[in-house]
């Protein structure tokens, strides 16, 4: 059966729709701080944090998402790595390099050893007393001890409560007890090859677009909920 590019639009946008998943999607921005004779972003930048980009504009996009290695040509091109992930858009999105692609259902990250009160005495910004800074934005404790007393849990709810990077302490320790957590967190992916357009017979049947997993941590980040965290929550 062959069907007019329109129908064939049509068909796949519906597929995503049907089953896609909800996605963050920011819109990546070069950083004013290239604005030099080198063009290299600055270490020391308040604005995008030695990262060299800004992410703005965070919105709800609903996609597929595939393993990246399952397409065979890319991997062969020496293009993927093994936790390279592909997103399949409808006709209207449009994706670019650099794009900030955060996932609405939350992953483990590496468990982390914190000190407590370190971030305060720190002066990392937006950490009060009372609270620790976390890696990355937490969804949900699967694990949270003192180093020395694995027996002895903390529980989330009773003795503290995460809110994006932040863990704020309900009953906190002492000053300076070494603790380990282990949680879930929404996941942070950037676009790092241009986006693969799907064209048929001079229409655009919508984007392959190929996501790497960001691995930078920024612990002076603002911590506090974003429009990001409450977009997340709304697509759950």
């Amino acid at each position: 059966m062959t069907y007019r590019p329109e129908e064939l639009i049509h068909r796949l946008d519906e597929l995503v729709r049907t089953y896609g998943d909800w996605v963050i999607w920011e819109q990546g921005l070069p950083c004013a701080c290239r604005a030099t004779t080198s063009l290299r972003m600055a270490a020391g930048c308040s604005r995008c944090e030695g990262n060299g980009f800004l992410w703005i504009s965070p919105r709800r996009l609903r996609g597929i998402l595939m393993p990246a290695h399952t397409y065979r040509r890319l991997a062969t091109m020496g293009w993927l790595t093994p936790s390279d992930l592909i997103l399949g858009t409808d006709s209207q999105d449009r994706i670019a390099d650099f794009d900030r692609i955060t996932l609405t259902t939350p992953l483990p990250v590496d468990p982390e050893v914190i000190v407590r009160g370190q971030a305060h005495r720190d002066g990392l910004p937006g950490v009060a007393p009372s609270e620790d800074r976390l890696a990355y934005r937490a969804a949900r404790a699967v694990l949270c001890f003192a180093h020395d007393r694995p027996d002895a849990r903390f529980i989330e709810g009773d003795a503290f409560v995460l809110s994006g990077k932040t863990l704020r302490w309900l009953r906190p320790p002492p000053d300076g007890t070494v603790y380990l957590i282990k949680y879930e967190a929404l996941s942070e992916w950037v676009a790092f090859a241009s986006p693969i357009e799907v064209i048929d017979r001079g229409g655009s049947l919508g984007q392959r677009v190929l996501l790497r997993r960001a691995h930078l941590v920024n612990l002076r980040e603002n911590s506090q909920p974003d429009a990001r965290s409450a977009l997340a929550a709304s697509s759950l």
